[in-house]
C-alpha cells in the first residue's frame, strides 16, 4: 500500500542518508590529504599490514570507511524502495 506518508518517511530517510554519506565523504577526504593518499590505497596498505593499527587517524580512517559502506547499501535499498513507490 503507498500513501504519502510513507513516501514523506522514505525521502526523509534518504535525506539523511544522503547526509551521513556526504558527512563521510568529507572526513575521507581530509584524511586523504593529511596522508597523500587514496582511501583505497589506505585500506590495501592497512589490511597488508604496511600502516600501523595503533595510529588513531586510521583507526578513525577505517571506521568511517566502514560506516560509508554501509551508509551506501542502506541508500541503495531506500533509493530502490523509493522508484518501486513511484512506479506503482
Amino acid at each position: 500500500m503507498h500513501t504519502d506518508e510513507y513516501e514523506i518517511s522514505l525521502g526523509r530517510e534518504l535525506y539523511l542518508c544522503k547526509k551521513s554519506i556526504a558527512r563521510l565523504q568529507k572526513f575521507l577526504f581530509s584524511m586523504e590529504r593529511k596522508y597523500n593518499m587514496g582511501t583505497a590505497a589506505f585500506i590495501e596498505d592497512f589490511n597488508n599490514g604496511k600502516l600501523s593499527d595503533r595510529n588513531e587517524d586510521f583507526k578513525a580512517w577505517l571506521d568511517n570507511y566502514t560506516i560509508l559502506k554501509s551508509w551506501e547499501k542502506r541508500n541503495k535499498e531506500f533509493e530502490e524502495i523509493f522508484l518501486r513507490m513511484k512506479i506503482c
